[in-house]
């Protein structure tokens, strides 16, 4: 009786929580006046709430419910690398990627490629992503579904996906951008919050600090392990794989990119996205640590039958009744907001590649309801694979699967027309065929997604070079086009040598010295204390990143953004004094650090 009471509270807390969201994302509302708002939230985001949102729509249903359930079932600490390894490559395209891309004042990435390739290349990789995004947006839907199950109790799985990917598609077609990035910024502090309370409660729970060392498998605790047939997921062919991928996701990727074309200048959309990468670090900790706990604290009671639920259960378990229902629905706010990312990053490929691209003359109105229109038929189509994902082998699992179809060839392409001058339509159109080609040839004879991942970069290179060498003898470009060409990669340079500060340089010596020991780290991984590797492996990539950002003046430049930014009305208003600020962050991280010592200790 008393199980059920608590259930029934915790899903109160949710609904409650949920429609609560949904009111402040209609309140926003008010702030979109135009099409620009809806899509690229006004280009009006500092570094803060960029920072928010990115963890928000980022972390919280891939790379925190999915990993997860994958330590709980026999992955442990390797899940940790799944984030890691992607917040250090965050680092580096905030550095190297962004700046360029946001210099060009464009508003998709793809937009780039017409400039670069031609119509056809602009028009293609578009296509893909709106693919890729409607079905990622469906992997989201049933990651809410399977944070939700665990309270909502003997409720069909299918029944609560229908429910859940309704309510998203109704939020998004309202809400946008702008409206997404600062309620992300909510559901990142509970988010933290939830964490940095779970983490002591299931550390005591399996007996402390030494508990943890003693009960644990020390299995659980290895990073790189063997790729044989019955080693847990993720071994260390996955962990490659997802680091391999997490170049198109954090450099190319219009999902990621789009919240640097939001930012009201080149350094906060840069600057937003380190932070993001140093926050997450403890925040990914503070969830898997709970979920190798869980190991212990589940083994053999066969009360999980699907691992992805494991998080649910424990902040159901171990939290007090409400509150833990607070945490489980800023999970699921916070999915809620990946998936509205992913379908607004759609709507934005859709209305600027297609509608706008063809009717330029068209009402700003015209262009919000056509993007609107998108953002319904993509949420329906990843409704549809939703009901599909578990067959997919899981959340992680799913995501990284239909992205490794997609986002390799378009991460050179894109790569190639910002640093390599000789690239040309030919290269970028066979990188894309033999790419998109080789995989699905190779995924229906049944090889593993992370060996045709770990294959297709080098092919779609090759076949970036050869097709632009072939390019340039059938079709030779014209001094007109050279000089086109090389006025956009001039407007996009990256590195400032006259802004090289000696504080710079030592960001850079840091951040080169922290990948070299992460790196060894690997090699090195059986010398290490367990599961003192744990904190070690964290502290390289923190100090990394930290490095990055140090080293940020000689890639972009205080002096840069000259021209004076006018104020929006969401800037002006007490949401954005609130969620917006750096004071509040600082707060919220000094307040989880006393509140972590209180539970541990008392």
């Amino acid at each position: 009786m008393a199980e059920s009471t608590g259930m029934l509270i915790n899903g109160l807390v949710v609904l409650a929580y949920l429609v609560g969201m949904i009111l402040i994302g209609i309140y926003l509302t008010r702030h979109i006046k135009k099409a620009d708002d809806f899509f690229l939230a006004g280009r009006s985001l500092n570094r803060w709430v960029i920072a928010g949102t990115v963890m928000a729509t980022n972390v919280a249903a891939v790379f925190l419910v999915g990993p997860a359930g994958a330590a709980y079932a026999g992955g442990g600490a390797a899940v940790l690398l799944i984030a890691w390894t992607g917040n250090m490559i965050a680092a580096v395209s905030a550095l190297v990627i962004v700046p360029r891309l946001r210099r060009l004042e464009i508003s998709t990435v793809s937009e780039f490629l017409e400039d670069r390739y031609g119509l056809w290349l602009r028009l293609l990789p578009a296509a893909l992503w709106i693919v890729y995004y409607a079905l990622f947006a469906g992997n989201n839907m049933y990651t809410l579904s399977v944070t939700l199950q665990p309270v909502l109790g003997d409720i069909n799985l299918n029944t609560i996906t229908l429910f859940v990917g309704g309510g998203v598609i109704v939020y998004c077609f309202f809400s946008g951008l702008l409206a997404v990035a600062y309620t992300s910024v909510i559901q990142a502090f509970l988010m933290i919050i939830g964490g940095l309370i779970l983490l002591p409660l299931a550390l005591r729970a399996v007996g402390g600090i030494s508990g943890f060392a003693e009960t644990v498998p020390p299995e659980h605790f290895v990073f790189w392990k063997p790729a044989v047939e019955d080693s847990a997921w993720p071994n260390y062919k996955q962990v490659i794989m997802f680091a391999l991928l997490g170049l198109p996701y954090w450099c190319t990727s219009q999902y990621m990119i789009q919240r640097a074309f939001a930012g009201r200048t080149v350094k906060e959309s840069s600057r937003g996205i380190m932070l993001a990468a140093i926050l997450t670090g403890p925040l990914t900790l503070s969830y898997i640590i709970p979920g190798i706990c869980a190991a212990v604290l589940y083994k053999d009671t066969g009360i999980l039958e699907n691992p992805d639920m494991v998080l649910s259960q424990l902040l159901q378990d171990l939290l007090p009744v409400g509150l833990g229902g607070l945490f489980i629905a800023a999970l699921v706010a916070a999915s809620h907001s990946t998936a509205s990312a992913l379908l607004n990053s759609l709507a934005t490929l859709a209305e600027h590649d297609f509608y706008r691209r063809f009717l330029p003359d068209k009402s700003s109105n015209a262009y919000l309801w056509f993007g609107r229109g998108a953002t319904l038929v993509g949420g329906l189509v990843g409704m549809v694979f939703a009901f599909n994902v578990d067959r997919l082998g899981g959340i992680i699992q799913a995501n990284f699967t239909i992205m490794g179809f997609f986002e390799p060839p378009i991460f050179v392409i894109v790569a190639a027309a910002l640093f390599y001058r000789k690239a040309n339509a030919w290269g970028a159109l066979a990188s894309i065929v033999l790419g998109v080609g080789f995989s699905s040839v190779t995924a229906l004879m049944g090889m593993p997604p992370e060996d045709r991942t770990i294959w297709v970069f080098p092919i779609c290179i090759v076949a970036m070079a050869i097709g632009s060498m072939i390019g340039q003898k059938v079709q030779p470009e014209t001094v007109e086009r050279r000089s086109i060409v090389d006025d956009m990669l001039e407007r996009s340079r990256t590195v400032h040598t006259e802004q090289a500060t000696p504080m710079a340089i030592a960001g850079i010596v840091i951040a080169a010295i922290a990948l070299v020991a992460f790196i060894g780290c690997a090699f090195f991984e059986s010398y290490l204390p367990m599961p003192g590797n744990i904190l070690i492996n964290m502290a390289f990539m923190i100090i990394f990143v930290l490095g990055c950002y140090m080293a940020s003046p000689a890639f972009v430049p205080e002096t840069e953004d000259v021209v004076p930014h006018e104020a929006s009305s969401i800037e002006r208003s007490w949401f954005h004094v609130l969620f917006g600020s750096g004071w509040s962050w600082l707060v919220l991280y000094v307040l989880c650090a006393i509140l972590v010592l209180t539970l541990y200790f008392m």
